[in-house]
This record gives structure tokens, C-alpha cells and sequence, in this order.
């Protein structure tokens, strides 16, 4: 593995420190790509902070994170979400996290997922299974009437908004539905069962590169809304489900 999973956890606890001493005020939140997509100093500071850190693991690795000017994929290296849930962070919902994936030869291979609030520490190494915290987690595969279905609402994107309202109100007629704020931990819950599925037709690689393996490696299924590998070096939507819940939800999405 390019590095040591202990020293990325490590580092994820440290970013999650200087979350959890923030002292945020208004001048120090603005927007970006719209009214709602908010980034804040701490985005930032996070981000400066694991981007020296990181590199020190590994001076070749590039780095690519959510508050960069410019979007460049490169198959070796980290994608890092610094704080992905700004919005439940700038409205002080205790629901947000770290989000790091380490990617080798453009595959995903190392992720960890750290919410600081709830000390929770998700990670996954390719091949070596998924965890929260020291305990092996396993998605538990039930059937769409004995769990939670996660959604993203997808404010970010006008377009998906109307697809996003129809598949909803199909879910409900057969499960209930969680709208948390995190795609990272969207995707964790989804590993752990606290959530049986999870979906969104518009988010960037930073969102779910770290949670979608560690959803993988506990046995759930992800892929785009369209049943395809999900891209790192653009926008995409997501699906991921245990494999009951998949099955049902390539029928109602016909792909």
C-alpha cells in the first residue's frame, strides 16, 4: 500500500482536532457555485493542513482537494474532502467528517472517514475489509422494508432535482428515507447498516472517493445511477446498496 493506514488515520484525528476547536463567525463563511454550496475558513485550513501532512507520507502522491482552483485527476496520489458536510458544520449539526482516499494507478486502494463529533473513525484498505474504529463492519443485505434509504438531495445541480423527487417518492412507498448532509458518511452508514442504501445523481470524486471503498470492502454495491464504475476525474452520481436493495434498484432504474 503506498502508505501507512495508521499514519493516514492519524492525521485524519489531527484535521479532526482543529475542526473541533472552530470558532466560526459569519465573515468567516462565504459561497460558492450557489447560494447553498458553502465553504469556510476551516475548509481551507483543513485542507492547507492535510495537504502538507499528506505529502510528508508521500512526497510523489499528488494531491487533489475540494478547495483547489483547478480539478486535475492523476491516478497516483490523495483526494481529500476537508470537511464534507460544511453545511450541517456552518448550521452546527454534528454531522460532517475528514474524507481522504489514496488512489494507486487510478484505483482506490486506501480511505479513511473521520467524523471528530462522534469520534468515529471509518477506514478500508483494497482487499483487507472495512472498519469503524477497531470492529470489522459488514453491510447486513436486508430488504428494502427493514431499513433506512439515504439520499442526496443534489442542491448544487437544478437538474437533478426532479429525478431526485420521482425516485423519492417510488422509496417511500416501500422504505423510509434519511436526507443527512454527507456523502462520505452516507456511504459509511451504508457499510455499517446503519443505512441499507444510499443515492444522489450529482456529486464531485472528493464526495465519495474514501466512502465508496470502504462501502465496497463491506460488501456493498456502488456504482453511478446508470449501473457503471463511478469516474474520479469528473461529476458523477451515485448508487450503493447492499445487494438485495441493488437488485430492486437496477429493476426500478431499468439499467
Amino acid at each position: 500500500m503506498p502508505v501507512d493506514i495508521e499514519k493516514l488515520k492519524q492525521i485524519a484525528r489531527e484535521a479532526g482536532n482543529i475542526i473541533l476547536q472552530a470558532t466560526l463567525t459569519a465573515e468567516q463563511i462565504r459561497s460558492k457555485s450557489s447560494q447553498k454550496d458553502y465553504v469556510t475558513k476551516y475548509d481551507v485550513e483543513v485542507q492547507n493542513f492535510l495537504e502538507l501532512r499528506l505529502r510528508e507520507l508521500w512526497p510523489e502522491g499528488h494531491f487533489l482537494g475540494e478547495e483547489q482552483l483547478e480539478y486535475e485527476f492523476v491516478p497516483d496520489g490523495f483526494i481529500v474532502d476537508p470537511i464534507d458536510g460544511t453545511a450541517n458544520f456552518v448550521f452546527g449539526i454534528p454531522h460532517y467528517c475528514i474524507s481522504i482516499a489514496v488512489t494507486e494507478g487510478g484505483k482506490i486502494v486506501q480511505a479513511v472517514v473521520f467524523n471528530p463529533v462522534a469520534d468515529e473513525m471509518y477506514w478500508a484498505e483494497l482487499g483487507r475489509g472495512s472498519y469503524l474504529n477497531n470492529e470489522r463492519i459488514q453491510n447486513p443485505d436486508l430488504a428494502f422494508e427493514e431499513t433506512f434509504f439515504g439520499i442526496g438531495g443534489s442542491p448544487y445541480d437544478p437538474a437533478s432535482i426532479e429525478p431526485t423527487v420521482n425516485l423519492i417518492a417510488t422509496i417511500l412507498k416501500r422504505a423510509d428515507i434519511r436526507r443527512l448532509g454527507s456523502a462520505a458518511l452516507d456511504l459509511c452508514y451504508v457499510a455499517n447498516g446503519r443505512q441499507g442504501a444510499y443515492f444522489e445523481f450529482y456529486v464531485k470524486p472528493w464526495d465519495i472517493a474514501a466512502g465508496l471503498l470502504i462501502a465496497r470492502e463491506a460488501g456493498v454495491t456502488v456504482t453511478t445511477m446508470e449501473g457503471k464504475e463511478p469516474p474520479l476525474d469528473r461529476s458523477l452520481s451515485i448508487l450503493a446498496a447492499g445487494p438485495k436493495i441493488y437488485a430492486e434498484m437496477k429493476e426500478i432504474l431499468e439499467f
